[in-house]
């Protein structure tokens, strides 16, 4: 039998096999975030397809980090039994089930959260939605650090088996980590340890929150491709040393963000990426994509 199919332990989480679902938008969450049956349905079918580890589409953890309409929501506790209704029909169909939980910092439309969106430095506009961030302040980089810790107690309130964060794609927590979108010189930048110092807040949070036994994996980009220079494969090893020490269990790798989409998955969808933005950004949306 090929590796790919032998059932496999990761951590004390037991998989049936090694084939995993990486996190992808799925667009299929209520207007208020909500779980829907056509969300439930596609796991389900995917757990059937016997897929041993399943991560649905990321999760926003706070209102002010919803990135798309129809993104799935971890930010209330009312959205608990609707999420807890996704894990049990997972697991009634054989499969493993894990949170990808996100904020989408300076990549938030406006028209989406209805104010700036947040990012670690307020320069520039983000390219696909054209809106200028806002700078983040003390308040609210610990506002973000209890987001994340509240909507990992409700991943695991849920029932789920583990959660990754998303540190990927041009997103806050990848944003902090970049020094390319991090130009701070306070405590949350202007050096590695610096720019690691959210994601270490935001681990060591979670796990005072959900306790030191529970499943924390992260999926972090091992190159920005910026337009000057962020996250290189040898910072990206520096910090995934430090997410060890943490006791990150798993590092999923992917690269690229908004300014040059690269992406480690097959040809860039370009089309239908650009057709969830407003028709007068499609254009500059695809040749930016095409990069």
């Amino acid at each position: 039998m090929p590796q790919v199919f032998k059932s496999t332990k990761l951590c004390s989480l037991e998989l049936k096999n090694r084939l995993i679902h990486s996190a992808t938008f799925e667009c299929m969450a209520a207007e208020d975030g909500a779980v829907t049956d056509h969300l439930v349905k596609r796991y389900v079918n995917l757990a059937k397809g016997e897929v041993g580890l399943i991560i649905p589409g990321y999760l926003y953890v706070d209102p002010r980090g919803k990135a798309f309409a129809g993104q799935t929501g971890i930010h209330d506790d009312r959205l608990i039994p609707g999420l807890t209704h996704l894990v049990k029909s997972v697991h009634a169909a054989g499969g493993r089930i894990a949170f990808q939980l996100a904020h989408g910092g300076r990549q938030c439309p406006r028209k989406v959260i209805g104010k700036a969106p947040l990012a670690p430095s307020g320069f520039g506009r983000d390219p696909a939605s054209m809106n200028k961030p806002a700078a983040a302040t003390e308040v609210d980089i610990q506002e973000v650090i209890d987001s994340f810790a509240k909507a990992a107690k409700r991943a695991f309130d849920a029932g789920a088996d583990a959660i990754q964060l998303h540190c990927a794609h041009g997103y806050l927590l990848n944003e902090f980590l970049s020094p390319f979108f991090n130009r701070r010189h306070d405590q949350w930048g202007g050096s590695p340890e610096n720019n690691f110092r959210l994601l270490k807040h935001v681990i060591r949070a979670i796990q005072q929150s959900v306790g030191p036994d529970r499943m924390v994996m992260v999926k972090m980009n091992t190159d920005d491709f910026t337009p000057q220079k962020g996250i290189t494969p040898e910072l990206a090893a520096q910090y995934a040393a430090w997410l060890a020490d943490l006791g990150v269990a798993a590092l999923e790798v992917s690269s690229g963000t908004y300014y040059t989409f690269h992406t480690v998955r097959g040809d860039i969808p370009v089309d239908d990426l650009a057709r969830a933005l407003p028709w007068w950004m499609r254009p500059m949306a695809k040749v930016i994509f095409k990069k």
